[in-house]
């Protein structure tokens, strides 16, 4: 039997899901039902691979079951950057990008069409990134990024001070570089309209944990608070919650990143940024802060990261210090906004593996798993979801064994020494980018 340690509750808010419609009330599952497959986790990767098992097999039910609901967890917390290709640090290893670009494009083009088809209000816009650089950090890494672009064919420009100020109303950066290909997205209305354009074949059940699964002859029982599933196979596409499963623990490092988002900016306040153009930027340096100006003029602010082993978000900590952090950051870049306040700060969890491996596949009989980790988890995780799905169901093709030949996460070092090394990389990465927070 497999139990779940933990189950997900974030008790902080999600700025990006609170300033969306309210929603209905939730399906929760209750009673007994019995379907061919179970899907556990409605984050990018749950839903894409319960998507792609209601195309493929059309007469065979599928259920999914989310614990808190679709948009509010892991997946509708990110910084809403649907990524084309990703990279710090010096060009190496052009292999596993080009690689990696294959999966990323992939997954970018299906959440493209599933918005197109569906009119899934999300914001959606082909806006592009800049990278900006502050200080000597910014400046090393955003020359390295610009050289991995072109070792990869990539379109780019650069932007100096005056022209990072026209575009984006602050002289901070000292230079700036463009590149096009990524979409900008409000994330908790993208995984929520997801959600509700699922194939008619499978049915989602929200605040509906997963408590055990266990083994029944040919088959298994997924036991939920209210209700229980008989299944002939169950998907663990859980995030890093896996481990609370005992599914790739001590694979993956859980790293814990934090948002805030301002109200609408008056008149008066959007002067003081001199556009109401939306942009996103993503900070040269690995540790340099990330910055958008909403459609809705809303500001948001993302920066600070560490190391997260324990199973939940220290909500009091984002309400409190790293909110202020993210108000020095904003009032940084526009003194005019220092005293805008931040209607909704937030917590999530990423995954990260020590070598780009991954976590994909059958773990046991009839229990597969797929995590999305490392740079750009959102379109990395919609195609492995899908391509999950298809490996479950026998459909071969290129990109499937491109996903089959990464290597699985490696086995990473035993804490409390992997604490001491994350701790390490973490202040020292602070410390070099201190003029890009």
């Amino acid at each position: 039997m497999l139990q779940a340690k933990v189950i997900p509750k974030h008790t902080d808010s999600n700025g990006w899901w609170h300033i969306l419609p309210a929603v209905a009330a939730p399906n929760v599952l209750q009673g007994a039902h019995k379907v061919r497959t179970v899907v556990i986790g409605a984050g990018v990767c749950g839903i894409a691979t319960a998507f792609r098992l209601g195309e493929i097999c059309p007469n065979d039910e599928t259920i999914l079951l989310e614990a808190e609901r679709a948009g509010f967890g892991t997946s509708g917390r990110n910084a809403g950057f649907m990524l084309n290709v990703h990279s710090h640090g010096p060009p190496k290893r052009l292999e596993i990008l080009r690689r990696n670009m294959q999966l990323w494009a992939s997954g970018l083009e299906d959440l493209r069409r599933r918005v197109n088809e569906f009119q899934i209000p999300c914001d959606w816009s082909e806006a592009g990134r800049f990278y900006g650089a502050a200080g000597p950090d910014g400046e090393k890494h955003i020359d390295e990024i610009a050289e991995t672009l072109g070792q990869l064919g990539l379109e780019h420009r650069w932007l100096d001070q005056s022209e990072m100020q026209t575009r984006i109303g602050t002289g901070f950066y000292q230079r700036g570089l463009f590149t096009p290909g990524n979409a900008l997205v409000n994330p908790a209305a993208l995984m929520k309209g997801c959600a509700a354009y699922l194939p008619r074949n499978v049915t989602m059940f929200e605040e509906t944990p997963a408590q055990s699964i266990a083994r029944r002859g040919d088959g298994f029982v997924v036991t939920t608070p209210k209700g229980v599933v008989t299944c002939d196979r169950v998907v663990l596409a859980t995030g890093v919650f896996l481990r609370h499963f005992g599914v790739a623990k001590g694979r993956y490092v859980p790293m814990a990143t934090y948002g805030s988002l301002t109200g609408p900016l008056t008149d008066e306040q959007l002067a003081q940024i001199g556009t109401s153009e939306p942009f996103g930027l993503l900070g040269g340096s690995e540790y340099g802060a990330t910055i958008r100006l909403m459609k809705d003029r809303r500001l948001f602010v993302r920066n600070h990261f560490h190391h997260a082993p324990k199973k939940s978000l220290p909500g009091g900590t984002v309400l409190g210090p790293i909110a202020d952090m993210h108000r020095r950051s904003m009032a940084a870049r526009w003194p005019g906004l220092a005293d805008v306040p931040f209607e909704h700060s937030w917590g999530g969890i990423m995954a990260f593996t020590w070598n780009d491996g991954a976590i994909f596949g059958e773990v046991d009989s009839g229990i597969f798993a797929v995590l999305t980790n490392d740079v750009s988890p959102m379109t990395r995780g919609t195609a492995s979801g899908r391509l999950l799905a298809d490996y479950m169901e026998g459909r071969d093709s290129d990109l499937l064994q491109l996903q089959l030949g990464i290597d699985e996460a490696k086995r990473l070092p035993p804490r409390p020494f992997l604490d001491v090394g994350i701790a390490y990389e973490r202040a020292k990465l602070r410390w070099v980018a201190k003029q890009e927070f």
